[in-house]
Formats: C-alpha cells, structure tokens, sequence
C-alpha cells in the first residue's frame, strides 16, 4: 500500500516557510502599527489604517508572481522543463522591476489625493500623506522579495527566506526606533524605514543565486508579453483577492465613519492587523500548496495532489482551531500590541476578533481552494473565491448590518462572507459534477482524461529496506494478471524494480533512517510506465552508466531494457520516470 510520508514532508518543508513568506508583505508595516501606537497616538495609528490598503496593492502585485509565477514554474518543473521555468522567473523579475518603478513615480506624484482617496480626513490627512511618501519608495523591494522567495523555494533554498524575514524584521525594528526616537522623523521616517529593511531583505535573498546547486537564470525574455499574460491569469486569483481586501478596507473605512465613528476606524484597524498576522499563516498554508501541487499537476499524479489537500487541510485546521481558542480567550492582545488604551475602541476591537477567530477555520478552507484551482488552471472558480470572499459578501453583509448592530454588524459581515463563499463553491462543485459530494476527488474537479485511471495503476510505499524491496514481486505479479500483462514483461518490471529501488535505498538513503520510497506502476496500451519518487539525498542513476563497477551493473542492465530512462531532482525530491515496451 501507499503512504502520504513523502508527500506529508514534502508540503510540510514548504508551510513554515510558505507561512513566513506570506508575512513579507505585511510584517514591515505590522511593525510600523505596533510603534506607532505606542508611540505615536491614536491619530498616527489611525493613520496606518487608512494607508493600509497600499500594502495589499503591493502585495497583490508581488501575488501575481508568487502565485501565478511560481505555480507556473512549479508545473514546469514537474514537466521537466527548466529552460521554460527560468523564462517565466525573468519573466516575472521584468514585472516586478516595471510595476515597482510605476508605483513609486505615481506615489510620490500624487501621496495627498491617495490619502485622501483612501479616506483620510481631517487629523488623519497629514500622518497618512508623510507614511505614503516613505512606503512608496520601496515599491520595488517590498514586491520583489514576496515575488523572488517563492521562486528560490522550487529551485531548492527553502529555509532562505527564514533568513530574509529575520533580517528584514530585525532592521525594521531598529531602523523604526532610530526614525521616531532619535531622528525624530515621525511617520515619514517610519516607512522609510521598512523600505531600507525590504531592501535589506532582497540582498540577502539574491545569495541564493551565489550558489553552485542554483539553476535559476536570467535569460532573453521571449515572448514576454505572451508569458507575463498567462503569468497574470494564473496569477490573477491571488492578485483580485487583494485588490478585493483593498477596496473591502476602503469601503469599510467610509461606512465606519459616516455610520459609526472615527473610533471605530481604529478598532477596524485591530482586526485588519490581526488579519494581516494570523491572516498571514492561513494564506502560507494555503501557498504551500503551489509547489507541491503545481509539480504534481505538471507530472498529472492525482494521488499525490489528493494526498497534499488531505495533508494541507489537516495541519492547517488543527492549527487554526488552537489559534483560534486563544483568540477567543484573550481577545486583547492584539489592542495591546498595539497600544490601544481607549475603552470604547478595546470594546470593538475585542469583540472584532472573536468574530475574527470563529471565521478562522472556513477563512483557512476558501483559501486552500482556491490555491489548489489555482494551480490546477481552473482559473475562474478560484477568482470567483476570492472576489465573493474578501468583497462582495462582505461588504453587501456589512451594509445591511452596520445600521442596525453598528460594529458588531461589520465584524458579523466578515463571517458571513466567509459562510456563504464556501456554500457557493460546494454548490458550484455539486453542479459541475452533477452529485453531491464532499470526497476530495469531487472537490478536486479534475478532468476525466487527466492522468491515468485508478484500475490502470499500482502504487506503493516501500521503506529503507533491502528485504522491502525483494518482497514486492508478488504485489507486482498479481497486478499484472489482473490486467492480462505478459509474464515475461512483468519479469522485467519485476528486474526494474528490485535493481533501481535496491539502488535508491543503498545511495540516497542512510542505514536505518525513516525514509521511503514511492513506487507508481502504469499500465498503458503499448507500455509500462514505472515511477519512483523518494526524498532522500540527491541520486542520479544516469551519472552511473559510465561507472563500470559492479555496483553499477544493474542500473547500466535496466537503462539498455528501457525505452525510456529519466531523472529529476525537482523540490529535494528524486524522480526517477522509466518507459518500458510492452512488445519486447
């Protein structure tokens, strides 16, 4: 039988990081949230509420890359095409250096109407204008390191962005104690800061590109409009989902303050940045999902992609369902985060968050489904997500409720519009499908004719284990009959197996470490297609051919059997794809 170990430590190696990487966008002006309300005032704090959806415009930009990029990239990499993948990266580093220098010209033209666009009135009006002045500077790194980490995480530096988030962190914090303490530089100085520990940031993840294992290249951009237009597609779910939260934040704003009170701007405030932390572990664990489903996508093993949503959807709602008793507990940490002194603000602001906290689990479920279409170019179904979830239900909710319940009609609406997306979409996929299933090979909409059919294939899991490995032959022989395979050519499916799975364990794997082995079987009209995938260390069979130990016959026998014989190191994972001829 077939385990998910592989498939389990795979995405797990990416979520910590994929969580982290999400918070690029955001941390710096979390920070920036957090010494300004203790520094600052409730005017300044409120300040950075108005300005907040310029971190969204940001990051729905460096979304389009890391979102629609990087699933390209993944699903490229699955393919085996490499070349394609490195025109996608500059591709997307071209975007990214041209969007950036736009935003900064705008920005720095026109930070007084934007502000006032944004909502900013009377005190509010000059805070927000000095903030924008500095944060637009940085248009180009703070979109670039969102956009660059996820491309350095396919071609193996995953824990580099741990770095660059810890450099980055650590340099806005000083930098913004030097703005406000000793340079007295006031909110202006404060987004300076967090653009001059962006760049930091971006520094330290072009190391990356210093190492020897690197493969990722600049290259001559082809087809660059054609290749940045299917890059905006694919991309473009993440991208409209921040745009969505960014009109949300507006459109909140001004109901807040024409139905409501100024007060309650801030207590919105509260829950945004709270959005923007713990929002930042759901989005992380739904973007792990792009790499591994990306790649699986590209290599068509359904198992494998059921195997990450099982997987994605259980670490993610244990956690979320921890974090949200917490909130539930002590609602006011985040007020105390952020200096909130003010009783009528910490009464909305409390009862903000435990909303905030009971939506959390259905909030991490439209998330991953929409990563997961994302992925796997259903395009339409993952932008109609993230549209009715981070706007239209939302808002439409918000309208009706704020009269007669006042705040607690906004955080109510915030709920709902998570509720009712994630009716929508179990509707959509009881209609595409015509039944009513909640299995993940229902909610996973995948054509009929993609990868191959259950019945035509054998999977297996086999561990760092030479005894394993010989016990197999019998699983083998019997599928075989089943499916009317001659003898001879099971025997050297049999032969296959047993000399490149005795190689993998004896090479990639260390005595008595926990590691296995995945083993897929396909049967096709003319040919056997045998699979391994396992995560050990790296194990090309190819730089063996010209090795004429005995160590190296067997993999030298099976090469010369095989109609076809191909290696991928692909994400710390070894694949090695064998074709062999039913007629032989």
């Amino acid at each position: 039988m077939k385990n998910d170990y592989i498939v389990r430590k795979t995405y797990l190696s990416f979520v910590v990081v994929s969580i982290l990487t999400s918070l690029t966008a955001v941390v710096g002006i979390l920070i920036d949230n957090i010494i300004v309300g203790r520094s600052l005032g409730a005017d300044a704090l409120g300040a950075m509420g108005i300005v907040g959806p310029v971190s969204l415009i940001f990051s729905a930009i460096g979304n389009i890359c890391s979102g629609g990029g990087a699933a390209r990239a993944a699903q490229a990499l699955g393919r085996g095409e490499r070349d394609e993948m490195n025109l996608i990266f500059t591709t997307n580093t071209l975007f990214v250096l041209i969007s950036g220098s736009l935003l900064t010209i705008c920005g720095m033209l026109f930070a007084p109407q934007i502000a006032s666009l944004l909502g900013a009135q009377g005190a509010l009006l000059t805070p927000s204008t000095q903030y924008l002045y500095g944060y637009f500077l940085g248009a180009i790194p703070t979109i670039m390191i969102s956009a660059t980490m996820s491309f350095i995480r396919i071609d193996g530096s995953p824990k580099l962005p741990l770095v660059c988030i810890m450099v980055m962190s650590a340099a806005n914090i000083l930098l913004d104690l030097l703005m406000v303490y000793v340079f007295h530089q006031g909110m202006f100085g404060m987004a300076l800061a967090t653009t001059i520990s962006y760049c930091l940031a971006v520094a330290v993840a072009c190391t990356h590109f210093m190492k020897k294992d690197s493969t990722l290249r600049l290259v001559k951009p082809n087809r660059f409009f054609g290749e940045l237009s299917q890059t905006v597609v694919t991309g473009f779910p993440t991208a409209i989902s921040r745009i969505s939260d960014t009109l949300k934040v507006m459109l909140l704003n001004h109901m807040m303050v024409a139905f409501v009170s100024v007060a309650a701007v801030t207590a919105l405030n509260v829950r945004t940045q709270a959005n923007s932390f713990l929002g930042a572990i759901v989005i992380g664990i739904g973007q792990a999902t792009t790499p591994t489903v990306g790649m699986f996508f590209g290599e068509e093993d359904k198992s494998a992609m059921k195997s990450t949503l099982k997987v994605t959807f259980k670490f993610g709602l244990s956690l979320l369902s921890v974090l949200a008793i917490i909130l539930l507990v002590f609602p006011g940490f985040f007020s105390g985060l952020l200096g909130v002194s003010d009783d009528e603000i910490l009464k909305m602001s409390n009862t903000a968050i435990r909303f905030f906290a009971i939506g959390m689990p259905l909030y991490l479920v439209n998330t991953v489904l929409m990563n997961f279409y994302q992925c796997t170019k259903r395009v339409g179904i993952a932008t109609m997500i993230c549209i009715l979830q981070s706007l239209v239900y939302t808002v439409v909710f918000a309208f009706v409720l704020i009269r007669p319940f006042g705040a607690t009609g906004v955080w109510l609406a915030f709920l709902l519009g998570e509720l009712f997306t994630l009716a929508t979409v179990l509707l959509y996929i009881s209609v595409k499908n015509r039944k009513v299933s909640l299995s993940l090979s229902s909610i996973m909409m995948l054509e009929e004719t993609f990868g191959d059919s259950e019945k035509d294939r054998l999977e297996l899991s086999i561990g760092n284990s030479m005894e394993e490995v010989m016990q197999i032959s019998s699983g083998i022989y019997k599928f075989g009959k089943n499916r009317d395979i001659e003898e001879k050519v099971l025997h050297k499916v049999s032969l296959c197996i047993e000399e490149m799975a005795g190689n993998v364990v004896k090479h990639a794997f260390k005595p008595d470490e926990k590691r296995w082995l995945d083993l897929t079987i396909i049967d096709k009209p003319d040919t056997i297609i045998v699979r391994f995938r396992d995560n050990g260390a790296a194990f090309d069979p190819l730089a063996y051919l010209s090795n004429q130990d005995a160590d190296a016959y067997g993999i030298r026998l099976i090469h010369a059997l095989a109609d076809s014989f191909e290696y991928r190191r692909n994400m710390g994972l070894n694949n090695l794809i064998i074709h062999l001829k039913k007629e032989r």
